[in-house]
């Protein structure tokens, strides 16, 4: 199946820094890999209080935003959030032309993302 695709896949690493779950997306987040990090975000998400490194996602398209904005939504209602950090240039023109860079929590680094504050007990 692999074999003449031109996709490129999506790598999910993930971790836990200061409380938060923080997962870095690497590749390109569209149509055929949102489902990677659906299942990962299901999986590892299990407080309220998640970061999303995009520092190496090169690519994002409207399912990949509608993803995270699902998961903002949900956050948000368990009275958590989810942050995102080191958007890269294409994605981040994305949220810009889609007019949710309001919305969402950007930050320029992970480092920066986790040390704001989560009011969390950990």
């Amino acid at each position: 199946m692999a074999e003449g695709t031109a996709t490129m896949e999506l790598n999910v690493g993930s971790e836990v820094q200061r409380g938060w779950r923080v997962l870095a997306v690497a590749g390109e987040l569209d149509i055929d890999t949102v489902p990677v990090l659906s299942a990962r975000l299901d999986a590892d998400v299990t407080g309220a209080h998640a970061v999303l490194d995009l520092s190496e996602l090169q690519f994002m398209d409207s399912t990949g935003l509608a993803l995270v904005l699902e998961w903002h939504r949900r956050l948000a209602e368990a009275g958590g959030q989810l942050r995102i950090a080191a958007t890269q240039p294409p994605v981040r023109r994305l949220f810009d032309l889609a007019d949710v860079a309001e919305v969402l929590s950007l930050h320029e680094t992970v480092d920066a993302a986790v040390q704001a504050s989560a009011d969390t007990p950990r």
